[in-house]
């Protein structure tokens, strides 16, 4: 079970509507494992998991927001590139039928490298916040990290 449904990434990390479908649950669970259950450390993340309803504030104040854009940046290139085929472009009359993919609107790469770079950006801010509040509650079950990767290098913290 997630920490966080397809809508409510939808609610948090998204301007305009979506389908909540779109948002498969294993892109959600698979961006829960790779940036979530790393700040909160394993035992944490397990008990966080299993006994949510302990752990409200810190799910629903930290958790979700971080998860939220992590989610959103982990399928935004391929939300872009697979939705596009059914912009209808300049013509709003074709909304109805899909457009062949010739005629798709397509992002320009510089636009899509810094719509995805300020979706990371947001993530990396509600990581930092998410990090700093459990560090600041003093879990029981938290286990410090003995490296952090900072910029592709391991850095260790001992």
């Amino acid at each position: 079970m997630s920490l966080i449904t397809s809508t409510e990434v939808i609610s948090i990390a998204y301007i305009t509507e979506l389908d909540p479908t779109m948002i498969k649950d294993e892109i959600v669970l698979t961006a829960e494992r790779k940036y979530i259950r790393p700040i909160l450390s394993a035992p944490l993340y397990e008990d966080v998991v299993s006994n949510q309803q302990q752990y409200s504030t810190l799910i629903e104040q930290y958790v979700k927001p971080c998860l939220a854009f992590f989610v959103k940046f982990s399928m935004m290139n391929q939300q872009l590139l697979e939705t596009s085929q059914y912009t209808p472009g300049t013509d709003p009359s074709l909304s109805p039928v899909l457009v062949e993919i010739s005629t798709a609107v397509l992002l320009p790469k510089d636009h899509r490298r810094d719509a995805l770079r300020e979706v990371l950006l947001l993530a990396k801010y509600k990581e930092v916040l998410l990090y700093e509040y459990v560090i600041s509650q003093n879990y029981t079950l938290y286990e410090k990290p003995n490296s952090r990767r900072i910029n592709g290098f391991r850095i260790s913290m001992n």
